[in-house]
């Protein structure tokens, strides 16, 4: 099992690469990095980003988008590390949620193996107020060519994936650890309000 951290986006909301913005003194990055490892789950962490950013990543794997799929969002670097890799199973975490928990890792990890014990599951994630969160989530390799097919199409919503596989998604109120786990941050903003709720 390995974990890719997405990271290739153009953050143009937040204005800079979002991987290397930090939080509490931590690049975004290698604050996932550390989560990730802290969890002893994975045999590997990758970094699926872009040939602009790939140099700057320190002592990870980095996969860059393959050329057909560049600029097609978390799809296409889930993609692409399954192409270059030949793992089954994956964890996948956008760089932009730095704060998520070994525990919430943990957790939805003995989630999909609860529900595997029914039935072949290939995407199990967190939702909020009903809402899938595709972007922390396991997936296995099984919907690698569903993924394929969404690339060569117009709307690359990642909700056109796992709406044609076996999903299962665990509400992000049974982790037991502040709400801020699974924040996405979007706007400078967004981080300013983080750091304010971390020094309380």
């Amino acid at each position: 099992m390995k974990a890719i951290i997405l990271a290739g986006g153009q953050s143009t909301r937040f204005g800079n690469p979002k991987a290397f913005a930090t939080i509490q003194g931590e690049l975004f990055y290698q604050r996932l990095v550390q989560t990730l490892q802290s969890t002893n789950m994975f045999s590997e962490i990758m970094i699926s980003s872009n040939t602009q950013l790939a140099g700057q990543f320190e002592d990870v794997r980095v996969v860059i988008d393959q050329e057909a799929q560049k600029d097609k969002g978390p799809l296409a670097g889930i993609y692409s590390v399954m192409q270059q890799d030949d793992e089954d199973l994956y964890f996948v975490i956008s760089v932009d949620t730095p704060m998520v928990s070994q525990k919430a890792i943990s957790c939805l990890y003995q989630f999909m193996v609860s529900n595997l014990i029914e039935s072949q599951l290939d995407i199990a994630g967190f939702a909020s107020e009903g809402y899938p969160i595709p972007t922390i989530a396991f997936y296995h390799r099984r919907v690698e060519p569903i993924i394929e097919d969404v690339l060569w199409t117009d709307d690359l919503s990642m909700k056109h994936v796992y709406a044609q596989v076996s999903s299962k998604w665990l509400d992000v109120s049974e982790i037991d650890s502040p709400e801020y786990w699974y924040y996405n941050v979007n706007y400078p903003s967004d981080l300013e309000k983080l750091e304010e709720v971390l020094a309380q």
